[in-house]
């Protein structure tokens, strides 16, 4: 019904060339999907996918106005899984009382009463002083590693580091930084990814014990005697034990969201850089020679191989987009990759260019109203990761027959090993 539904609302069929063509699960597309998206944005820069019911938008002029217009595009959809729960796990999820409120989840009003204490609490002075403590952390992880000949890049460093440095920002005690890791990886799958009835079954468990140590983290801070002097405190100093401003619950919740995001992007972004600047030799010369060219490169890779692959909305309306008609109530994949990719945008965007000038104009961390809160924390630990590894590690190369295959899935794209030698 809702296909013959789209079907007379745009006045003609939905079914195009590119939406029968994209095989988002197919690891064949997954490795290398790029050349797709090219030939997407220049023959059919918006279609529907009638597999995924999800209408796609290539091209970075479409996304940025969807991306600027919450009130026409919500960001609500994000609570669902991408591929509809079965009811087993739907239940797992009501019994586990599995609804945390997040600022990448919601509209405004909800949003701007969510996102007021996050922006108390997420001041540039607390990510400046994370930078002393993340570079002795870079550079214990180099130790631990330095004298093997070779290493697992993701493994021995880029896996936890993200989640070690996050916690040290939030105030988490650190026992909890393994089970969070394996619990986001859980989670990511369940939302993004395309799983049978029993894997949803066994990841939605996972869900409700992620949110459940979500809940009793922030209880064990919060009973602490003397509130700490970071983010966790800051949230907690804003409440000022008022549940009518902010309960323990919503700061929970807030912290679910952050547990995931912030370092889970972290990591595929770290992985994606080394990858791209080691295959393009020329780049990791460049760096290494002139680390005041790092930040730059950083934007690079964010606009050319970004973490973030796709993104979500739902039409609230009928709306034209490129030219083509999205039905109220449609949903909406932002292929954020493609963006970067935008000839219209960028100058010869096949080409990696640490000198871009208008790099910094990529989407990779979003745009507007749910602009990426953790986006300064993440560029800081990548630029320092590099800068260590640049003055350490020069000879870095990649050990190009161990590069495992990336996980499929509707969200992020990043290595899943990364072998390297020196």
């Amino acid at each position: 019904m809702y296909l013959e539904n789209n079907a007379v609302s745009t006045g003609k069929c939905p079914f195009h060339g590119a939406g029968s063509e994209f095989k988002p699960f197919d690891q064949t597309y997954w490795a290398d999907p790029y050349p797709f998206w090219e030939n997407a944005r220049q023959n059919e820069p918006v279609f529907y996918h009638p597999e995924l019911n999800y209408w796609v938008v290539t091209r970075y002029a479409d996304i940025k106005k969807i991306l600027a217009d919450p009130a026409t595009f919500s960001s609500q959809i994000l609570k669902e899984a991408l591929v509809s729960l079965s009811p087993k796990a739907t239940q797992i999820l009501r019994e586990g009382e599995v609804n945390p409120k997040s600022t990448v989840t919601n509209d405004d009003p909800e949003h701007k009463k969510i996102r007021r204490p996050i922006n108390f609490a997420f001041v540039p002075k607390r990510v400046n002083e994370m930078e002393s403590k993340v570079r002795t952390l870079v550079n214990e992880y180099i130790d631990r590693f330095i004298h093997k000949e070779k290493a697992d890049l993701v493994a021995d460093m880029f896996f936890e580091f993200p989640a070690e440095v996050l916690f040290e920002f939030l105030g988490f005690p650190k026992k909890y930084l393994s089970e969070i890791k394996q619990l986001s990886e859980q989670r990511m799958i369940l939302k993004f990814g395309n799983l049978t009835e029993e894997e949803q079954q066994n990841e939605a468990h996972a869900a409700v014990d992620f949110w459940r140590l979500s809940k009793n983290m922030v209880k064990e801070v919060a009973d602490a005697e003397i509130t700490p002097d970071n983010f966790l405190g800051d949230l907690l100093r804003y409440r000022n034990g008022d549940d009518n401003i902010l309960s323990l619950e919503d700061i929970a919740g807030l912290l679910y969201g952050l547990l995931f995001a912030g370092h889970e992007t972290t990591t595929n972004l770290a992985g994606n850089a080394f990858r791209t600047l080691l295959t393009e030799r020329h780049a990791w010369d460049k760096i290494c020679a002139d680390t005041s060219l790092i930040p730059n490169a950083v934007e690079e890779v964010m606009r050319y191989n970004p973490p973030v692959f796709y993104w979500r909305r739902r039409a609230l309306k009928s709306v034209n987009i490129g030219g083509v008609e999205i039905p109220e109530g449609g949903n909406v994949l932002l292929v954020m990759a493609s963006s970067g990719h935008d000839e219209a945008m960028f100058e010869d965007p096949e080409k990696f260019d640490i000198h871009r000038i208008n790099t910094k104009d990529h989407l990779g961390f979003g745009f507007g109203k749910h602009f990426c809160l953790g986006a300064p924390l993440a560029r800081l630990e990548v630029r320092v990761i590099l800068e260590e590894f640049a003055k350490r590690l020069p000879n870095l190369q990649l050990v190009e027959d161990e590069i495992k295959p990336i996980v499929a899935n509707l969200f992020a794209r990043g290595p899943k090993e990364l072998w390297v030698k020196w």
